[in-house]
């Protein structure tokens, strides 16, 4: 718990517990696809995705995080590397997540050698849909926001994400099957990150459409994003951050053009980078166009990545201004607290009316940072602006509840902290909390659920 619990943080505790919760990102696929793909070896299955990350970074080489991340090494084999590396790194939050988790489930902390044998028979036998649900029902989550319309990366390789996205046709031809509650969001990255002829190609198959031109080319996609919003799609999702700064500039359409051509005249030629970003610039301007003609909001990773050996300056959502200025009738919901470039993201949150902040995530990478955002958001920007809880897992749900649990004491610790300074008053604070987890983001995504009031 990151609060000594004073009366205020107490009673607003148990009123938070109470609340229900929008999910604002999960990469979850429903029991249908996450229950055959997932991990049974316990060390795979605890530091996927994230606290292997501090495992990373807490010093293992090149071959321990290969041995760690396999699914065919023993346990056995596995645990004196885990251990060494565990026993630097339990106190992140990455790893409190997973000792919580460990805990719900095994009623144990520690991810001993025997706990992890214990933990490889629960996942050798978990096969149940509808507990798959349950770990979401009982935390009183009524709505997922689901980017799960591309093959995830246990699946496929990069070239087979990128050149043959197999689930969005599936979705588009009404054969992928998802939970009532999951509301999917148009996976945007690919369609602007156009490096190869054989994107275009399928994109021309996914939408059984002729492409000869560029112009074309952005029907094409305007026709596969409108029929995903016939399907339930609430949002478009970018996560370009990962690859290139999130500083888009305004290219003439003959310049993208000439680089789009390029392509349809030599299939066999491909696009460098930088040489590309005239034309990734012009079709993402295009796609925000086509998400104000759609009347969708447009999610942006920003701050902090999976993974490590990344840039995070590139993802800091000050290079994102511009966009948020031309496309002012474009709603923006920002990633991930932004982290660590707190102060930038409170600045184009004030400023612009157009931007959301999306706290997904966040929970797990710094708490401290969490709460003290929280209390500087009631103070500087409108309350309506935050989303408060986003999952951001694979493949088990189980995880959900132990970052809700970290997120609920991160939010009743703010505003605790607000209420005894004198900044609001006790039934603010849980009116704030309840729009944070559930009013905003039903009202943004227009999920049309019922809204909650204490």
């Amino acid at each position: 718990m990151l609060s000594t619990p004073a009366n205020a943080y107490t009673r607003l505790l148990d009123r938070i517990s109470k609340t229900p919760v929008i999910d604002c990102h999960e990469h979850l696929c429903g029991p249908e696809k996450d229950l055959k793909g997932a991990y049974t070896e316990p060390i795979l299955a605890l530091t996927t995705p994230y606290l292997i990350s501090d495992l990373w970074s807490a010093g293992a080489s090149e071959e321990e995080i290969a041995l760690l991340q396999s699914k065919d090494v023993p346990t056995d084999e596995k645990w004196p590397v885990f251990s060494r590396l565990w026993a630097g790194s339990r106190h992140t939050a990455f790893a409190r997540v997973a000792r919580m988790t460990f805990k719900r489930l095994l009623d144990t902390e520690e991810p001993t050698r025997q706990s992890l044998d214990r933990f490889s028979d629960y996942l050798k036998n978990r096969r149940d849909k509808l507990d798959y649900l349950r770990q979401i029902d009982n935390e009183g989550i009524k709505a997922v926001i689901a980017d799960v319309l591309m093959p995830m990366s246990w699946e496929a390789p990069t070239t087979v994400r990128y050149f043959g996205n197999s689930v969005l046709k599936e979705f588009l031809e009404h054969r992928l099957p998802l939970p009532g509650i999951w509301h999917p969001v148009f996976p945007l990255p690919y369609f602007h990150l156009i490096r190869h002829a054989e994107f275009v190609d399928y994109v021309r198959s996914v939408s059984r459409s002729s492409i000869t031109s560029l112009k074309e080319y952005e029907e094409a996609v305007f026709g596969l994003i409108e029929r995903g919003k016939t399907l339930g799609v609430v949002a478009i999702k970018d996560q370009s951050a990962y690859h290139r700064a999130i500083s888009y500039d305004l290219p003439t359409q003959s310049d993208a053009e000439r680089l789009f051509n390029r392509l349809l005249s030599n299939p066999r030629d491909q696009l460098g980078w930088p040489e590309a970003k005239p034309l990734d610039d012009y079709l993402f301007h295009q796609y925000m166009r086509f998400a104000r003609e759609l009347q969708l909001p447009v999610q942006v990773h920003t701050g902090q990545m999976g993974g490590i050996r990344n840039r995070v300056d590139k993802a800091n959502a000050a290079h994102f201004a511009s966009v948020l200025e031309l496309h002012s009738d474009v709603r923006f919901d920002l990633f991930h607290g932004n982290w660590p470039y707190m102060g930038d993201l409170l600045f184009l949150g004030k400023n612009f009316p157009n931007v959301s902040f999306n706290l997904s995530w966040l929970y797990m990478v710094d708490p401290i940072y969490a709460r003290e955002l929280l209390k500087r958001c009631v103070v500087t920007v409108p309350h309506t602006k935050v989303h408060g809880f986003g999952g951001d897992f694979i493949l088990f749900p189980e995880y959900v509840p132990a970052q809700l649990t970290l997120c609920r004491e991160v939010v009743c610790g703010a505003l605790a902290d607000l209420v005894e300074a004198g900044w609001l008053e006790e039934e603010d604070a849980a009116e704030t909390a309840a729009d944070w987890f559930y009013n905003n983001p039903n009202s943004f995504y227009k999920l049309g659920l019922q809204p909650y009031s204490k």
